[in-house]
């Protein structure tokens, strides 16, 4: 009896840490306080804790992990790409900052590899890519493209407005969201040398004119692309070649028919156990789940609005237990149940109060 309970006391940090899961918060604030936040998950209740807030670079909004979670990456209003050490507690460390080449970057995203960095300017329409230290930090750009392309939404599509920039997961293609141009921009990315090219088998995969692709998820098997388009608020399924080409499957709405209101949508994260790709949308204000079949089709499940107001982004702790929505327009989160078997969605409790929350990254 003594053994085992010298057993139990000596496992008692770990169990206690396994019910606990860190998460970061990137924020549009713009102001002098504006910050990235540490908190806290409780998996066995819900409840959320804020744990810490770093304020090095102003208005930290989308963010990034490294593959070895050693390193946070944040996009920054004054046009640039921050990295940050994260300490054993997560708690950041500042190391440097290169320019985006660009105005108002928007997202920033990590190689597989860990070896390399892209950043999507907005308002400059333009893609960076940048090598990085084997410390984390960001060397300077080893590549940039300035887009040209518009669309038939005279407001919104006047010009080129990269979005969002992801790779397959082996990490020999990389592709990017132009919004204005209706288009997934598509690279070879040759990762000993640090170079982009465009892919010679697809240099651009052209989405429905106005639809506005703005972020899309890769499945894990690398055989599906899941394409959220802003504008038109539909997801679309698409196919991946070997050669890296995308080709669409099929398209389906995220909102109901007889919503006639104004509507834009906005993120797109797969489930941990990648069975189901969730979708957000401004305007109808709500969290739209589809069930992933075999052949990369899809099957809406569940729609839930309450207590959702301007999901820029939302995300899943990695159990899959829990999901998080961060409400730009109430300043605060929201804590939802997620059912690993259906993929439904339950509510839990409106949370912590946060300015401008607009990206949430587990660690």
């Amino acid at each position: 009896m003594k053994t085992i309970l010298i057993l139990v006391a000596s496992l008692l940090p770990f169990i206690s840490l396994a019910q606990k899961a860190k998460f970061y918060l990137g924020s549009q604030e713009k102001s002098a306080n504006a910050s990235i936040s540490l908190c806290e998950l409780d998996l066995s209740t819900g409840k959320v804790a804020l744990l810490d807030t770093f304020n090095n670079c102003t208005g930290p909004g989308y963010l990034a992990l490294s593959p070895n979670k050693k390193n946070l990456y944040a996009v920054s209003a004054d046009n640039k790409v921050n990295a940050f050490k994260i300490g054993s507690d997560a708690r950041l460390t500042y190391q440097n900052g290169q320019s985006s080449e660009g105005v108002n970057p928007c997202h920033v995203s990590v190689h597989p590899s860990g070896k390399m960095a892209f950043v999507s300017n907005y308002t400059a329409g333009s893609f960076t890519a940048y090598t990085l230290q084997p410390d984390g930090e960001v060397n300077p750009p080893v590549f940039t493209e300035q887009y040209t392309g518009h669309g038939p939404n005279a407001k919104r599509q006047e010009k080129s407005h990269a979005h969002f920039a992801a790779t397959t997961p082996d990490g020999r293609y990389v592709y990017v969201a132009d919004l204005g141009g209706d288009k997934l921009m598509n690279y070879a990315v040759d990762i000993k040398s640090g170079k982009l090219a465009p892919n010679a088998a697809q240099p651009a995969f052209s989405g429905k004119p106005g639809s506005g692709p703005r972020h899309f998820v890769v499945h894990p098997s690398g055989k599906w692309l899941f394409l959220l388009n802003e504008l038109e608020a539909t997801l679309t399924a698409c196919s991946i070649s070997k050669q890296g080409v995308i080709t669409e499957i099929a398209t389906y709405p995220t909102i109901p028919a007889d919503f006639k209101e104004p509507n834009t949508s906005a993120a797109i994260h797969l489930h941990p156990n990648n069975k189901f790709v969730y979708v957000s949308n401004r305007g109808r204000n709500s969290i739209s789940a589809f069930k992933i079949k075999a052949d990369g089709t899809l099957e809406k499940v569940d729609e839930q609005t309450r207590a959702i107001a301007v999901p820029r982004d939302f995300n899943f702790d990695p159990s899959g237990k829990f999901m998080i929505v961060a409400n730009q327009s109430t300043d605060n989160i929201v804590v939802y149940d997620v059912n690993p078997a259906t993929g439904k969605l339950s509510f839990r409790h409106e949370s912590i109060s946060t300015k401008l929350p607009i990206c949430v990254t587990f660690l």
